[in-house]
C-alpha cells in the first residue's frame, strides 16, 4: 500500500514537471491561435494551490484536471462526440460585420443632402463627367461678354478706360486678307476638369453654387443649388430669402469703396455692338461708293488695265472682324456715334482709296 502511495506521488510529480516544461517556452500559442513572445503566467500553478487541492494548469486556455486515483489527465471542458465548432468563428465574424455595416449605412444616409423645398428628395455631392474638353473658345466668349457688360453698364471708368476695353485688335493690319478669329489652332491652353454637381433621387442633376458666387452675381434666377444649415439644399433665390443677412453684409462693404470714388465726368456708357457681317456690309458699301466716284471723275478715260485693276479691289476681312466694338456712345444722356466705331470705318476708307490710287498710278 505504501509503495502504491509513493508511486502515485512520483507520477504526479512527473506530470507536474511535464506541464511546467511545456509552458517554459518563450514563444507560446495564444487562445486566438496566434503566437506571443510572453509566456502566459497561467502555465505555472499558483503557489498557494497544489494538485492535491485540485489546482490546475491552464494550457492554451484549457483547464487540466487530474484523476488522483488513476493519474489520468483530462480537460475540464471535454465533450462527448465532435467537439469542434468551425462555424462559431464565422458566425462571430458575420455578426461583427453586420453590426459594423449598420452604422456605416446610417452614416451614409446622414451624409446625404435634402432639398429644402421637398425634404423627401435626397441628393449626393459628386463630380460630372465633363472633363478633357477644350475651353479656349468658351473662355474667349466669356471675356467678350464681360467687356460688353462693363462698357454698357459703366459707372466708374473714364472714356480712356472704356476705349481700352473696346475691341481694337491692336490696330490689325488692314491690307492682309486674313480671318482674324477663324484661324485653325492645334493647341489648347485651357482644358475642362470635372465640375461638382448634385445628383438627386428625383432624377435631376443640379450644378454646385457657393456663397461667394451668389454674392458676386446679381441674377436671382441663377441655376444650381447651394447648401444651407442642416444639410439642406436651396435654389439661389430661396437661399437669398432664407439668409438675407449674408448678402447685406457683403453688399454693405462694397459701397464704402465705390462711393469713395466720385463718378467720372462725363459719365459715359457704350452700347449697340457691331458684328462682323455689319462691318463687312459697311465696308462693301463704302468701297462701291468710292469706286463709283473714281469712275465718274474719270469719265470715259479709264484704260482697260485701270478698269481691270479697280475690279480686283477688295475690303479687308481682318479689319471687318469685330467682337466688342460699340456703335453708340452715351454720355450724360446724350447719344452719339462711338468714336472708335467711326474711326475704324474711316481708316478702312483710306485702305480702299490707297488701292484705287495704286491702280491709277500704274500707268504713270
Amino acid at each position: 500500500m505504501n509503495i502504491r502511495k509513493h508511486w502515485k506521488k512520483v507520477l504526479l510529480s512527473s506530470t507536474a514537471f511535464f506541464w511546467a516544461s511545456c509552458g517554459g517556452d518563450s514563444e507560446s500559442v495564444s487562445a486566438a491561435g496566434g503566437t506571443t513572445n510572453e509566456a502566459p503566467a497561467t502555465l505555472i500553478p499558483d503557489s498557494n494551490s497544489t494538485i492535491d487541492d485540485g489546482g490546475m494548469v491552464a494550457l492554451y486556455g484549457v483547464q487540466a484536471v487530474i484523476d488522483l486515483d488513476s493519474g489520468a489527465i483530462s480537460s475540464s471542458d471535454s465533450c462527448d462526440g465532435d467537439c469542434t465548432d468551425p462555424a462559431s468563428s464565422e458566425d462571430a465574424a458575420v455578426s461583427s460585420s453586420s453590426e459594423s455595416a449598420e452604422p456605416s449605412s446610417s452614416q451614409s444616409s446622414d451624409k446625404k443632402f435634402r432639398l429644402a423645398s421637398d425634404t423627401s428628395i435626397t441628393c449626393v455631392h459628386t463630380l460630372d463627367d465633363d472633363g478633357g474638353r477644350c475651353l479656349d473658345a468658351e473662355d474667349h466668349q466669356a471675356n467678350v461678354n464681360w467687356k460688353k457688360k462693363q462698357l454698357a453698364e459703366n459707372q466708374t471708368r473714364t472714356l480712356k478706360e472704356l476705349r481700352d476695353l473696346e475691341d481694337e485688335d491692336n490696330e490689325p493690319t488692314i491690307d492682309m486678307e486674313v480671318c482674324l478669329y477663324g484661324t485653325f489652332s492645334t493647341s489648347c491652353t485651357h482644358v475642362s476638369t470635372p465640375s461638382p454637381i448634385y445628383k438627386c433621387s428625383d432624377g435631376n442633376i443640379y450644378s454646385y453654387n457657393t456663397l461667394h458666387s451668389l454674392q458676386n452675381d446679381d441674377d436671382p434666377n441663377k441655376g444650381g443649388l447651394i447648401e444651407g444649415d442642416g444639410r439642406l439644399l436651396y435654389t439661389p433665390k430661396d437661399y437669398r430669402e432664407k439668409y438675407p443677412e449674408k448678402f447685406l453684409s457683403s453688399s454693405s462693404a462694397e459701397p464704402n469703396s465705390s462711393n469713395s470714388v466720385p463718378p467720372p465726368s462725363p459719365l459715359c456708357q457704350k452700347d449697340d455692338f457691331a458684328t462682323t457681317p455689319e462691318m463687312e456690309k459697311i465696308f462693301n458699301e463704302d468701297m462701291q461708293a468710292l469706286l463709283d466716284s473714281t469712275k465718274n471723275a474719270a469719265g470715259g478715260n479709264l484704260s482697260e488695265s485701270d478698269s481691270s485693276c479697280l475690279s480686283h479691289i477688295r475690303i479687308s476681312s481682318s479689319y471687318a472682324s469685330v467682337e466688342v466694338l460699340p456703335k453708340k456712345q452715351i454720355c450724360n444722356g446724350d447719344t452719339t456715334v462711338n468714336p472708335t466705331f467711326q474711326e475704324r470705318i474711316e481708316v478702312h476708307k483710306e485702305f480702299i482709296l490707297k488701292q484705287i490710287k495704286d491702280c491709277l498710278d500704274k500707268e504713270n
